[in-house]
């Protein structure tokens, strides 16, 4: 009998493996099934989608990413709030880039994932928007979650360009500068 949990972990390393070096269109389940040594039937007796195998390696990156928070936060000491929500945005751009396979595809199938996965990854991307939020309200400004929401958006903005003409995390930043600007004051 297999071990759904180890098979299920299993299924979640082979897939990011896969969907990492022949990209998630490239990548069945079949293909998934045959990277752990089992039957295709098994890997469906797990109840995840190829979309569903997406969403729980982004919830993983996103989670990557909490996790780095205070390293990342700690580093960003100085500066004004326009200096310190760059620094922290072209640190998450440069995280983002090193993943850009799962990322892109996230980003274009996210709309596809169920409620649960779409309330998981909004609260941690509550999270990661935390910093930003806390820098916003040390600066005194008023509509933190409203800058908060534009700062995120203008994020994926600027991630289309390392998405589609494979710009720096320095260059994705600089896509945005003006509208981060605006926010920032």
């Amino acid at each position: 009998m297999v071990d759904k949990e180890n098979l299920r972990l299993e299924v979640l390393s082979a897939a990011r493996t896969l969907f990492m070096s022949n990209g998630y269109e490239s990548v069945g389940m079949r293909d998934i099934a045959q990277a752990v040594g089992q039957q295709p039937t098994q890997v469906y007796r797990l109840k995840l989608s190829k979309s569903d195998i997406l969403a729980e390696l982004i919830l993983e990156l996103n989670a990557t990413q909490i996790e780095r928070l205070p390293q990342i936060t700690s580093q960003i000491t100085k500066g004004n709030l326009l200096e310190k929500v760059s620094d922290y945005l072209e640190q998450l751009y440069q995280f983002d880039i090193e993943h850009l396979p799962l990322r892109k595809v996230g980003a274009a199938h996210g709309w596809s994932w169920s409620e649960e996965y779409e309330t998981k990854n909004n609260e941690q991307v509550r999270h990661l928007i935390s910093p930003i939020a806390s820098w916003i309200q040390e600066a005194g400004l008023d509509g933190v979650q409203s800058r908060c929401i534009g700062i995120f958006s203008l994020y994926y903005v600027g991630f289309r360009g390392a998405v589609i003409r494979k710009s720096s995390a320095a260059d994705c930043l600089k896509m945005i500068e003006p509208s981060l600007t605006y926010l920032c004051k």
